[in-house]
């Protein structure tokens, strides 16, 4: 048994692949669109691997209300993951990945979780609790998403 925990949700959003990365690809900028952080900072001008962000969160989530996260890989149009620095409450590690895919006039969102456990109570006892609770906000997430695109894009003229 793999010692990584993992969950992933897909949402197809009814916006272009060029629209979804003209906002998902601003590595940094995430407050702007999702209610699940207050204000993100990246590190660097350009988005890149290595390009970390900093942000803080309405409440505590795992113990946390401030995070450090780092691109592990970044494929615009395509793919970025990252990692998060520290711990996430009862897991010594988490990290996301974000894949979309061309359907006709709409793209595919992917979002992956992994999660490290702190030992087999976290796995056994507590991720049986956090892994349904972290697909909802994952899919309230991929809505606000898409509710961003499609407005910034008719704002913008792109839809």
């Amino acid at each position: 048994m793999s010692a990584r925990l993992r969950f992933e949700v897909t949402r197809v959003l009814a916006v272009s692949n060029d629209d979804v990365w003209s906002v998902l690809g601003d590595f940094g900028t995430e407050h702007r669109w999702s209610k699940t952080l207050v204000h993100c900072e990246r590190d660097t001008p350009d988005v890149r691997v290595g390009t970390a962000r900093s942000c803080r969160l309405p409440r505590p989530l795992m113990g946390r209300t401030q995070v450090r996260e780092v691109l592990t890989e970044f494929q615009p149009g395509r793919a970025l993951a990252y990692r998060l620095e520290g711990p996430a409450g009862p897991f010594v590690s988490a990290a996301s990945r974000w894949s979309t895919t061309r359907e006709g006039a709409a793209t595919a969102v992917t979002v992956e979780g992994y999660f490290e456990p702190r030992n087999w109570a976290a796995r056994a006892l507590l991720w049986p609790l956090v892994r349904p609770f972290l697909r909802r906000l994952t899919r309230r997430v991929l809505r606000e998403l898409e509710t961003f695109v499609i407005a910034t894009c008719t704002q913008t003229g792109l839809a």
